[in-house]
C-alpha cells in the first residue's frame, strides 16, 4: 500500500551537539536519563521523549544546518509561534528554546498520547475535528498578530499551479493538461478565499496530533502558524483524512463542521485544488538534503487529492 502519512528520517537524540544536550539539562535542572525517538513528520533532526534522573518529563526538538540548510529555520519559525500561542487545552507548554544560529531547539511538554489511526477512525474524527473546532475559536482573532498572513507565508503553495503552467511537463497527467485553465482560477480564488485572521496551524495531520487516555487533543509542531480564514485548518485536517483512506465521508464532515459549515464549498474546493497542485510541482523536484521519503509521500498525497478535486469539480 502507497505510504499516505508523514514518516521522515530522524536524528537520535544523542547526534545533537553536546552544547544543546547541556542547555537540555540546564533547563530542566537535572540529567537526562532516557531519550525515545519519536517518528513522524518529515525533518531530519531530532525529536525524543525525555526522562531526568529526578523524574522530570519533556520532549525535545532540535535540528542544525548539517542536517538540513531549512529546517532550522522552520524550528526557528515553530519557536516565534509557540512563543506567541497562549496556554490552551489544545497547545503543548512551551518551556524553552534554543538558538545558536545553527541549531535551534525547541524543549516542550511532553505529551502522553497517541497519534490518530490511518486510516482515521469515526471516533479519531470524532474527538479531533471537535477539538480542531474549539481551538479555531479560541484563536480567534488571533492572540498573535504579527503572525504572517497564509498568503505571506507559503505564497507557492498557492501558485504552483502557475509554475506548472509555464513550463508544462510532458508527461504531466492528461487530466492536468485539458484542466489547467479551470484550476488557475481555483488556485487565484484560493489565494483570496483563505485571507483571514484567525491563527491557523495549516499543517494538521495525523502525525501533528495527539490523543492522551484522557481523551485531550493536543496539535503539535506549529512551525507553519499564519492568520488564514477560519475554515482552512478543518479543511487541511480533511485532506488527510481522504488520502488514509478512511471511511468517513470527508465531503459530509465538512458539510456539517462548526468551522466550514458555513464556507462556501467553492472556496473548500478551490483550497483542495491548490494544495493538490502543490504537492504535484513539488514531487517532481529532487528530495532535498536529508528527507529521502518526503517526495513519494508528495506524490501519493497529489494523486488522492486530484480524485478528490475531480469529484468536487465534476470535471
Amino acid at each position: 500500500m502507497a505510504e499516505t502519512k508523514a514518516i521522515g528520517v530522524r536524528a537520535a537524540y544523542e547526534a545533537m551537539p553536546e552544547r544543546v544536550r547541556s542547555w537540555v539539562e540546564r533547563e530542566l535542572g537535572s540529567a537526562v536519563v532516557s531519550a525515545e525517538s519519536q517518528s513522524g513528520g518529515f525533518s531530519p533532526g531530532a525529536a525524543a521523549r525525555l526522562v531526568t534522573a529526578d523524574g522530570t518529563r519533556a520532549f525535545v526538538k532540535a535540528v542544525g544546518l548539517e542536517l538540513n540548510p531549512d529546517s532550522p529555520g522552520i524550528h526557528r519559525a515553530e519557536l516565534a509561534a509557540m512563543s506567541a500561542l497562549p496556554e490552551t487545552p489544545w497547545t503543548p507548554r512551551l518551556h524553552a528554546g534554543y538558538d545558536d544560529g545553527d541549531w535551534v531547539a525547541l524543549l516542550l511538554e511532553d505529551i502522553d498520547g497517541r497519534q490518530p489511526h490511518h486510516p482515521w477512525t469515526a471516533d479519531d474524527v470524532e474527538q479531533v475535528f471537535g477539538a480542531l473546532g474549539e481551538l479555531s475559536a479560541a484563536l480567534t482573532p488571533t492572540p498573535w498578530p504579527d503572525a504572517p498572513p497564509l498568503a505571506e507565508l507559503d505564497a507557492p503553495f498557492l501558485s504552483s499551479w502557475s509554475t506548472i503552467a509555464a513550463a508544462v511537463p510532458d508527461d504531466i497527467d492528461p487530466w492536468i493538461r485539458e484542466h489547467l485553465d479551470g484550476l488557475l482560477e481555483l488556485q487565484d480564488r484560493a489565494a483570496v478565499a483563505t485571507r483571514g485572521n484567525v491563527l491557523t496551524h495549516w499543517d494538521v495531520r495525523a502525525d501533528n496530533v495527539l490523543i492522551t487516555p484522557t481523551s485531550r487533543v493536543v496539535f503539535v509542531d506549529w512551525a507553519w502558524a499564519c492568520q488564514a480564514a477560519g475554515w482552512v485548518d478543518t479543511v487541511v485536517s480533511a485532506l488527510d483524512l481522504v488520502i488514509s483512506g478512511s471511511s468517513v465521508d470527508a465531503d459530509a464532515l465538512l458539510a456539517k463542521h462548526r468551522a466550514t459549515a458555513g464556507a462556501d464549498p467553492d472556496d473548500v474546493t478551490a483550497l483542495i485544488a491548490a494544495i493538490a497542485g502543490a504537492l504535484v510541482e513539488r514531487s517532481r523536484t529532487p528530495a532535498p538534503p536529508g528527507l529521502p521519503t518526503i517526495r513519494e509521500y508528495q506524490r501519493n498525497v497529489s494523486t488522492a487529492l486530484l480524485e478528490w478535486t475531480k469529484r468536487r469539480t465534476g470535471w
